[in-house]
């Protein structure tokens, strides 16, 4: 048993794991193209488990090797595994950042003082794993703009990896370290090596399953985005929107229902990719005049909608009138042409009762009926029957 827990042993494993998890990343990269850091990430592994295997043929070859190449070998590791991980964040790190640690513990590896000095080795050593995992931690945590399930564990452990390293940082600063032929067998070294063990395991699946979150998040998003606008489609729209008018804390909540008035008349002037030109441009002015707290998305042809929680009517309408006096303000070259377009909208309102968007829907279609019998061109807003704006 003591001999399987032996620090040579736990080695061993760590250098065999290392190679096949970087192995298995690499061979992820071919599949996952545009995923730059899984290259990183596996090249960190395998050069982490070479030094790995250098530093426990301590003994054996000489310490030019095993302290000072090993060691720069698991550093540059550590680096390219925060170069992954800010690829990953999309955050830039240069090379040089990457290669400096790894250039200074060579540097220091060259001065003798250093070298005679287990506790500055170690100290020098462990801050160093400690900074990258907390580096790595960092970006992970401040990547906000994807659902991504690992992401958080990941940081977690990343975390808890540069804390141990913090930890291993204290013998050297307040009590006499064991000379380096000894070292290896001290428990100290035992359970830092389990713990690396543990990690780069650990690490490595997390770093896979990062990967597919991605591509989980990426075809969610596709399925929820209208392919011409770059817009939520209906799908997208009608689960968000539901969410909000169940939740009565968002009310009063208001839809606008929107049209692009004589759509086929410019599609018969335009052509259909001038029509196109037309929604995209709409589109990206409706999204651009409401709220960042507005919902919205198209619902099909050129009809779009939004919902805006904590509105009253009266606001809702003044919003829908500046929107409809912006589009009107539009030059949209189309086809070739100069295109001026207008749109209509219908404004309905949830501030009690039954929450149902479907009704909710239904009414701000009939106002927008209404606007368009009655001339096109105009908002109008209805509550309870009664018309409240024009």
């Amino acid at each position: 048993m003591h001999e399987f827990l032996s620090p040579r042993t736990i080695a061993l494993s760590v250098v065999l794991i290392a190679l096949t998890t970087g192995g298995l990343l690499l061979v992820s990269s071919r599949q996952n193209n545009d995923q730059r850091s899984l290259v990183a990430w596996g090249i960190a592994n395998i050069l982490g488990g070479i030094g790995a295997a250098m530093v426990a043929a301590r003994g054996f070859i000489p310490e030019l090797f095993t302290v000072v190449i090993g060691n720069a070998l698991i550093i540059l590791g550590y680096s390219l595994n925060v170069k992954g991980t800010m690829d990953f964040c999309r955050r830039r790190l240069d090379w040089g950042w990457v290669a400096a640690p790894a250039g200074v513990w060579i540097a220091l590896g060259l001065w003798p003082a250093f070298m005679s000095s287990v506790e500055w080795r170690l100290i020098v050593n462990s801050g160093i794993i400690a900074a990258c995992s907390f580096v790595a931690a960092w970006a992970l945590l401040n990547l906000k703009d994807e659902h991504l399930v690992t992401r958080r564990p990941a940081a977690i452990w990343l975390m808890v990896h540069g804390f141990v390293f913090s930890i291993r940082l204290l013998p050297p600063l307040f009590s006499t370290v064991p000379a380096s032929n000894e070292i290896n067998a001290s428990p100290l070294v035992t359970l830092i090596m389990m713990e690396s063990l543990i990690h780069v395991t650990l690490i490595s699946f997390l770093q896979l399953s990062l990967i597919k979150d991605r591509a989980e998040e990426r075809y969610r998003r596709a399925a929820e985005t209208d392919v011409l606008t770059g817009q939520p489609n209906r799908r997208a729209f009608m689960a968000t929107a539901e969410r909000l008018v169940a939740e009565t804390d968002h009310w009063p909540a208001c839809m606008l229902v929107i049209d692009v008035d004589r759509f086929k008349a410019i599609n018969d002037t335009v052509g259909h990719a001038g029509g196109d030109a037309v929604l995209v441009k709409v589109a990206e002015t409706i999204r651009a005049h409401l709220r960042p707290t507005d919902t919205f998305g198209r619902l099909g042809g050129e009809e779009f909608a939004a919902l805006l929680p904590n509105t009253t009517l009266q606001t809702a309408a003044v919003i829908a009138e500046g929107l409809r006096a912006r589009i009107a303000s539009l030059d949209i070259c189309a086809g070739g042409e100069m295109v001026h377009v207008s749109i209509s909208i219908g404004v309905s309102v949830i501030a009690g009762g039954k929450p149902d968007l479907d009704h909710l829907i239904d009414r701000a279609d009939a106002c927008l009926y209404e606007a368009k019998r009655t001339g096109r061109n105009r908002v109008v807003a209805r509550e309870d029957g009664m018309r409240l704006a024009g």
